[in-house]
């Protein structure tokens, strides 16, 4: 018998006081989120509510959404809660319904696996089952696909949005689903819904939304009177959406939503039915298992603290941000904004042959932080309400880059870098 020793372990734990201290030393080299120079995810909606969420979410922390029907009512109570309000804000029928998730990934993978057990109960799939979507499209799509056993068709996008004529041709008998994002997340775009929709209706397909990034956000523009093309509920051909409570909602991680056009569709096909095994009938509406219960306390909370008049202020400075940002770079030769951004994340590539790697490294280099572009070659960034601070300083930082370093040659390291995880 092989003798073997626990080495990794440490024979004796220690104190929390001295693991704090190490805790903080490893820490010393990340970003704080709420660096005004972190243009990549800093969903932030003020310290009184990032305190508020936190505290909800300690709360509950010890809570098993999992056990919601067993041992936690008031987790089913504000779940409840939430779905209401958010198939409310996305123009859902009354009978429409929602599911609390783990993130975006997961509402995308349980929207993908009830298309398939939609198009199944039609009669088989010949071949492999295919999903249609832009080529902007997110990739937790093709991780979805890639667990269902289902592949993605990307199709080319025209200015920087869905093209639709495109998809449509791209239509096969083995199509389960078409779909778009509001917005995409490379662009912040909103790809044409509506159109893909009436497709999706007249083929009798799954349509699916990926709101993740918008759906807290494009509904309060509208509100405010910002144009926001329909991208929700409202078109009949929209059979789920997801949406994500810790991006524009500003709960705690993770938390997101999948919601369907109704009850009875997610019923007949988002639930998985099991009761071969020794505890019984098992209905699962979720990949995941154990779930936070602070998550759900924690959007619970953010949700009653905002309003709509809350959500709606967060809205109208970071479009004014937006619109800023956007001015004072197309005023920068060699950059361009992508497309017509409609939510709070946006594009900038490159024009006249800008080597975009090296300006996005040197950016990274003078501590600004921001999302890769690699076709076309640029960034993203995504802003809160606080990003008006800093627009004068980042732009100015950006011309001076580009007017120095925007020919270095650094595409080679540039297309090697990954991106996800």
């Amino acid at each position: 018998m092989i003798d073997r020793q626990n080495t990794r372990f440490p024979a004796q734990g220690r104190e929390w006081n001295e693991l704090k201290q190490e805790l903080e030393c490893l820490r010393q080299g990340d970003m704080k989120w709420t660096d005004l120079r972190n243009l990549k995810a800093s969903y932030n909606a003020g310290e009184a509510l990032h305190e508020a969420s936190w505290a909800a979410y300690t709360m509950f922390s010890g809570d098993n959404y999992l056990y919601g029907n067993l041992l936690y009512p008031s987790l089913n109570k504000m779940a409840e809660d939430i779905t209401k309000m958010a198939l409310e804000m996305l123009q859902a029928p009354d009978d429409g319904f929602a599911t609390v998730t783990t993130g975006g990934t997961e509402s995308i993978t349980l929207a993908m696996r009830a298309a398939r057990e939609h198009r199944l109960a039609k009669g088989p799939v010949n071949g492999q089952p295919e999903i249609i979507a832009p080529f902007s499209a997110h990739a937790s799509l093709n991780k979805a696909a890639n667990l269902l056993g289902a592949k993605v068709i990307r199709v080319p996008v025209v200015n920087f949005r869905s093209d639709v004529a495109a998809m449509e041709a791209a239509i096969s008998e083995n199509t389960i689903a078409l779909f778009g994002s509001a917005p995409c997340y490379p662009f912040g775009c909103i790809d044409s819904i509506s159109e893909l929709s009436s497709i999706a209706e007249n083929n009798g397909l799954w349509m699916h939304v990926d709101a993740c990034v918008g759906g807290f956000f494009l509904p309060w523009a509208r509100r405010i009177g910002r144009e926001i093309p329909e991208f929700d509920f409202a078109l009949p051909g929209v059979l789920s959406m997801s949406a994500d409570l810790h991006k524009y909602g500003y709960t705690a991680r993770g938390a997101s939503l999948v919601l369907l056009r109704s009850e009875a569709l997610a019923k007949e096909f988002q639930t998985l039915k099991f009761d071969e095994w020794p505890m019984g009938t098992f209905d699962a509406l979720t990949v995941a298992g154990s779930r936070p219960g602070g998550a759900v306390a924690s959007a619970w909370t953010v949700m009653n603290s905002l309003g709509t008049e809350g959500y709606e202020d967060l809205v109208r400075k970071i479009c004014a941000a937006r619109d800023l940002m956007i001015d004072k770079i197309s005023t920068i030769p060699g950059l361009k904004v992508a497309g017509e951004p409609e939510a709070g994340v946006m594009g900038i590539v490159g024009e006249n042959e800008t080597d975009m790697a090296a300006v996005r490294g040197e950016l990274s280099a003078r501590g600004w932080r921001t999302g890769p572009l690699v076709q076309p070659q640029g960034f993203n960034i995504l802003l809160n309400q606080y990003h008006d601070q800093i627009i004068d300083e980042f732009t100015d930082t950006l011309r001076d880059i580009v007017e120095t370093v925007g020919s270095a040659g650094a595409m080679a390291e540039y297309e090697t870098e990954s991106y996800g995880g």
